[in-house]
Order: C-alpha cells, then sequence, then structure tokens
C-alpha cells in the first residue's frame, strides 16, 4: 500500500509541475548555485513490515548548468538524518529493535523543465547509507541507488520552496538489526523545504541586460536593445531595428514584416501616402499614388483609349472626344454635328454628295447587238453588282437622230434590252434593274460626225434620297 502510495506522489509531483510549466523564456534555475534545507517523513520497507516515521532531515547543495532554453540539467550532494521505526516482534526477532536511525549520502544528477514558478525536477544517483542500531554498536554500510522527483516553487529570485518524493535503496538488509528472506531494506521519503539560491547576473544572450531583467532573453548576438534587453525599435513600428528595412517609418503608420509602410494596391506609394489606395495592378501613377492622366481629360491612361486628347476636349468614358452624331468626326472638329446616320460625311463631319456608280455601252449605226469590249465592260459592272448586293440599277436605252424617231424610239428599246438581258445571265437578279429608253430624244451631242456617242445605253447605279 505505501508503495503504491509513494508512487502516485511522484508521478502527480512531476505531471503537476511539467503542466505548469509555461515555454515563455528560458528555466529559472539556470545558472544558479543553491542551498537547501528541508524536513519530513519516511517509510521503512523491513522484514517486520512496513513503517511510516519522523523525521527525515536533510541538508545539501544543487547547481544547475546555463542554459538559454527551458531544459536544464545540474547536480546535487545530499546529507541526511533518518529516524527508523519498526512493528516489532521480539519473540519472532530476538535481535530486532525498536528504532535506529540511518544517515545517508546523495550524489546525483538533476533535470528541470519549465519558465514559470512552478519548476518540476527529477533526479538520480548514489546512496551511502550509514545505519546505527540502539541495540548494536556496529555501523552497517552500503551504496545504492536512489531516484527523486518533485516539484520547486519560486518565492522570488533567490528562495524556493521544494517539495521531494524520493526512493531510497538501501543496499543492505538489517536496517532493523534482523536478516533474513529477500534483501527488502529500503526506505523512501517525502519532504519539504526551502533553497536559497546565490544568484550572479547571468547574461545568457550577452546583450549586456542580466536575465532577471531580460524580457527578450533570446536576443541575437550583436542586436543593440533597451534597458529591457529587447531589440531597439526606433520608429516604433513593432519591427526591431536589425530586421527593419525602413526603420524611419512615421509613427502610427501600419507596416509589413520586414518593417516598411504597407502598400496594398502595390503601386510603390505606400497606403498612408496613396489617395488612391486600389489602384489596378500594374497601372502607372503619380506621387500620389493616382492612376496618371497624361491628357488631363479625367480618364486615367490605363483607361484612356484616346490617350493625346488635346486639352479641354469632353471625351467619353473611354477618354475619346465625343462625337454626338456618331459620323466618326469628334464635335470639337466637326462642322456639320448634326449630320444624320449613316450620311457619308468629310473630314469637318459634312455630309459628302456621293456619286452613283455608272458604265456606258456603245453600239454600232442601227444595231443593238453586244461587241467584245462592250462585254468587257458589262463584266466589270457585274462585279460591282455583287460587291454591292443591295444596290439598285436603272438601265436606259438611247439613239442617234438619225432615221424615223419612231424607229429610233424602238432601237433604244432593244438596245436597253440587249443589256438587261447580258447582266440578269450573269447572275444578277432582274429585280434589281429598271429598264427605261429614250430613242433619239436625250442626245449627248449634235456633231454629225459624232453621233456614234448618242447610240449607247447607260446603267446607272439608283441612289436613295
Amino acid at each position: 500500500m505505501y508503495k503504491k502510495l509513494l508512487l502516485i506522489c511522484i508521478i502527480f509531483s512531476v505531471l503537476f509541475g511539467f503542466t505548469n510549466a509555461q515555454d515563455k523564456t528560458h528555466n529559472p534555475l539556470s545558472g544558479k548555485f543553491s542551498v537547501t534545507l528541508d524536513g519530513g517523513l519516511n517509510i521503512t520497507f523491513v522484514d517486520p513490515g512496513s513503517n511510516v516515521n519522523f523525521p527525515t532531515l536533510r541538508g545539501g547543495f544543487e547547481y544547475f548548468f546555463s542554459t538559454n532554453s527551458n531544459h536544464t540539467f545540474g547536480l546535487r550532494l545530499l546529507g541526511g538524518y533518518n529516524s527508523l521505526k519498526f512493528k516489532t516482534d521480539l519473540a519472532k526477532y530476538p535481535a530486532q529493535a525498536k528504532r535506529n536511525f540511518v544517515n545517508d549520502a546523495k550524489f546525483g544528477l538533476m533535470y528541470s523543465y519549465g519558465s514559470s514558478n512552478f519548476l518540476p525536477y527529477i533526479s538520480a544517483g548514489l546512496n551511502y547509507t550509514l545505519s546505527h542500531s540502539v541495540k548494536s554498536a556496529d555501523d552497517n554500510k552500503a551504496i545504492s541507488f536512489y531516484g527523486e522527483g518533485g516539484i520547486k516553487y519560486l518565492l522570488s529570485d533567490n528562495f524556493t520552496l521544494n517539495f521531494g518524493v524520493a526512493y531510497n535503496l538501501g543496499g543492505q538488509d538489517y536496517f532493523e538489526n534482523v536478516k533474513s528472506g529477500a534483501s527488502n531494506d529500503n526506505y523512501a521519503t517525502v519532504s519539504l523545504g526551502i533553497g536559497y539560491a546565490f544568484t550572479r547576473d547571468v547574461d545568457s544572450d550577452g546583450d549586456g541586460v542580466p536575465d532577471k531583467y531580460d524580457k527578450c532573453p533570446n536576443t541575437p548576438k550583436g542586436v543593440k536593445v533597451d534597458k529591457f534587453g529587447c531589440p531597439v525599435d526606433s520608429d516604433g513600428d513593432g519591427v526591431p531595428d536589425y530586421l527593419d528595412k525602413c526603420p524611419n517609418t512615421p509613427k502610427g503608420v501600419q507596416v509589413d514584416k520586414d518593417g516598411c509602410p504597407v502598400d496594398s494596391d502595390g503601386d510603390g506609394v505606400p497606403d498612408y501616402l496613396d489617395k488612391c489606395p486600389n489602384t489596378p495592378a500594374g497601372a502607372k501613377v503619380d506621387k500620389d499614388g493616382c492612376p496618371v492622366d497624361s491628357d488631363g481629360d479625367g480618364v486615367p491612361d490605363y483607361l484612356d483609349k484616346c490617350p493625346d486628347t488635346p486639352a479641354g476636349v469632353q471625351v467619353d468614358e473611354n477618354g475619346c472626344p465625343v462625337d454626338s452624331d456618331g459620323d466618326g468626326v469628334p464635335d470639337y472638329l466637326d462642322k456639320c454635328p448634326d449630320t444624320p446616320a449613316g450620311v457619308k460625311v468629310d473630314k469637318d463631319g459634312c455630309p459628302v454628295k456621293e456619286e452613283a456608280y455608272k458604265v456606258t455601252i456603245y453600239f454600232g449605226f442601227d444595231r443593238y447587238d453586244l461587241r467584245k469590249e462592250e462585254k468587257s465592260k458589262l463584266d466589270e459592272a457585274v462585279k460591282f453588282m455583287k460587291d454591292n448586293p443591295d444596290a439598285m440599277f436603272s438601265i436606259e436605252g438611247h439613239a442617234c437622230p438619225i432615221g424615223p424617231a419612231a424607229y429610233n424610239m424602238k432601237l433604244s428599246e432593244r438596245r436597253a434590252n440587249t443589256v438587261y438581258k447580258y447582266l440578269v445571265s450573269q447572275g444578277i437578279d432582274k429585280n434589281r434593274f429598271m429598264t427605261k429608253w429614250f430613242g433619239e430624244t436625250q442626245p449627248v451631242t449634235k456633231v454629225r460626225k459624232e453621233y456614234w456617242k448618242n447610240r449607247r445605253v447607260l446603267v446607272i447605279e439608283l441612289l436613295e434620297k
């Protein structure tokens, strides 16, 4: 039962300490030399049986090596006195004593983890025992092992409150003057005491600020620090100077991990100076972080499709000069600003008088058949008609004034029909033509030797009015 209770105490002591240790700085025991004094009780495990005894007294020295982490190792040297009382059975064991005592000395290693006031530790090493019986002048000596777990609680920089549970292997079988059975003469101690540390101003990170005052104990070597041992941050932006790529940032300005003012839109102008903080990526900006508007028309260059608009000209959302009548000539150049939609205009925006397509086919005297060279002209007209499928045409037949007028009227009709039939034969829709004939009534010349000019057919494009 006692052994189970003892094991529970050891486990509880260590676990409680570890769960309360917070990983913030280095272990406060690091580099300290301490004197300890504590007392408590012991439990004997001997042949007649286990028993709880008072008192246990011990004192000694401990030293933990310097470290910059929460882990630290150390050495200890302890000396103690333990009063041993047994459940006597003098009839069975006539040599048994009612009370003996054991002096012991321990030398061992220590390990502690933590950075808060609660510092758990474990220790193990050699245990030298010197037991003395009240029934005999003989002293029994032995070297064996011990194991211990416990918690140190920091009362101040120098004082600790210590609680420990140890199991000591006596290494001998006659604490109670009875040597029989299995060698089970061992004892455990439960102790509570204090420790005093002889501290010196340890500066683990070598920054000139002792660890006990250093709020930044792991500062890299060579870094300039303030009186609290923390890296200097001259501009107060939260990034220390040795990491700060922009060490003169104005106070209150939001910075990135390099200590430089945040530039949310990446335009090269930090947010605190940027009057246009949401500029699209890649847009050229001015010193205020606003998109450049080279022609000053109110539309920034990255959106301006007409970047060289003259000053003062009204523009649309694309930065192009307004063209109210949609004729392709902007208002500031348009001398005819109200031109109807679709009307062809000149460079000044004014309507252009459109010339109709026209071809003239000539015939021989008193003939209405097509000569070879005249067919070539009609073939060119066919191409134009196919390229302009919506165009309509007038076919007008004429004759010279030689002969009766009625005959010439009929001759001009035949000539018009000849041209009409040829064009239709070349795949042109017949509904695109209006056929007329005028005989000799519309001569182009009255000079007899030039009458050949009157023997003609005109193919004229009809323009909408």
